[in-house]
């Protein structure tokens, strides 16, 4: 590498510590001296102070190898403006943590040109929060193992700025659909039964705005949609100042990706719609659809989530939480031995049944 990256960092106005971003009070916050100041305020000080002169280092000896084109792309380094140390990362993080002094850091060059964010959601809930909502999740599970939760050690909770791609799109649908009626009687000598099929036709156009799609290759796509929705009217202008405090990263598959997703998410929209119309019918089934997509553009967003990684006989169980509603999902193990007395406590109880009703008839 050629050269060391800037990292921003934002410094207290009374005590000149870190400050990270606050989601209890919306303000940045520092941990050292306990004051709060709003985002603006804390952008205006910092701004103050970022003038004046950096030391030189000049290395005169090549002996030393250099980074090849790839590895260039993939690693780069920070250097902390707090403790000097320096931060490996990889291509996509624009927001961390020194590894040192555990500084909070963001890193405003991973930010720029194309890849500004348009804008984001801050915080609404705290780690804190996250940590309850998942021992409040693991007590509705009544075949989780007895000790997963006493035992387990939760690894690692993570509050990351998740980068999303925003569609918004206008979507056209043609569909027919098959209705069925049955009809039933019966006479002193025979059963009868009369089915009618009807063609349905159904045509609709809608308007989409704001249909989500996480635009980071190493977020699973399902655990995602899963802590969906995001309140999108939340949405304020992007400020790094947001990032302090969390983990960020930027988007690494592009918007185009996405096309193919949201064609579908829109067909499924419409498809529920035009389903719904179809009423009077006992059974209604689709036999065709052409769906078609226009006027589409995507917005560039930073929506908050909470990543929560625990270990239990050896497996690693990832759970994540909404950071604005607080909805939380993951996959659960589940106790053999509870699950064995689940199912012989509920073949008892048929047994039970049974044989009173026979005393009884």
């Amino acid at each position: 590498m050629e050269e060391k990256a800037k990292i921003l960092e934002y410094k207290c106005p009374n005590c000149d510590a870190p400050m990270v971003f606050g989601s209890e009070n919306q303000k940045m916050t520092c941990e050292y001296c306990g004051s709060s100041f709003d985002v603006a305020d804390v952008q205006a000080y910092n701004d103050s102070i970022l003038e004046g002169s950096e030391d030189a280092f000049v290395w005169e000896d090549g002996t030393v190898a250099e980074w090849d084109s790839e590895e260039k792309n993939a690693v780069q380094v920070f250097v902390c403006p707090a403790c000097s140390g320096e931060l490996l990362t990889d291509a996509q993080t624009t927001a961390t943590f020194c590894p040192f002094c555990e500084n909070p850091a963001v890193l405003p060059q991973r930010l720029s040109g194309g890849l500004r964010p348009d804008g984001l959601i801050p915080f609404k809930k705290s780690k804190k929060e996250a940590q309850e909502a998942f021992l409040k999740l693991c007590g509705t599970k009544k075949l989780l193992p007895k000790f997963f939760t006493q035992e387990q050690r939760i690894e690692r909770i993570t509050g990351i700025y998740a980068p999303f791609w925003l569609y918004d799109c206008t979507g056209k649908e043609n569909a027919r659909y098959t209705g069925t009626r049955v009809m039933t009687w019966s006479d002193s000598r025979y059963h009868y039964t009369k089915t009618d099929q009807y063609l349905l036709v159904r045509n609709g156009e809608a308007d989409f705005e704001g249909i989500p799609m996480d635009g980071s290759s190493k977020l699973d796509n399902a655990i995602m949609e899963s802590i969906e929705p995001f309140d999108a009217s939340q949405i304020i202008p992007f400020d790094t100042a947001y990032l302090s405090g969390y983990f960020a990263d930027k988007y690494d598959v592009e918007a185009e990706i996405g096309r193919e997703r949201i064609r579908q998410r829109v067909e499924e929209t419409m498809d529920a719609h035009l389903r719904n119309s179809c009423m009077g019918y006992g059974a209604v089934a689709r036999t065709s659809v052409k769906t078609g997509v226009t006027h589409g553009r995507a917005r560039y967003v930073l929506f908050p989530v909470w990543l929560l990684t625990t270990r239990y006989e050896g497996k690693l169980y990832t759970f994540a939480m909404n950071g604005q509603t607080g909805k939380m999902t993951g996959s659960f193990p589940v106790s053999r031995q509870r699950c064995a007395a689940w199912f012989w406590g509920v073949c008892g109880a048929v047994t039970a049944a049974v044989t009173l009703l026979q005393l009884l008839f």
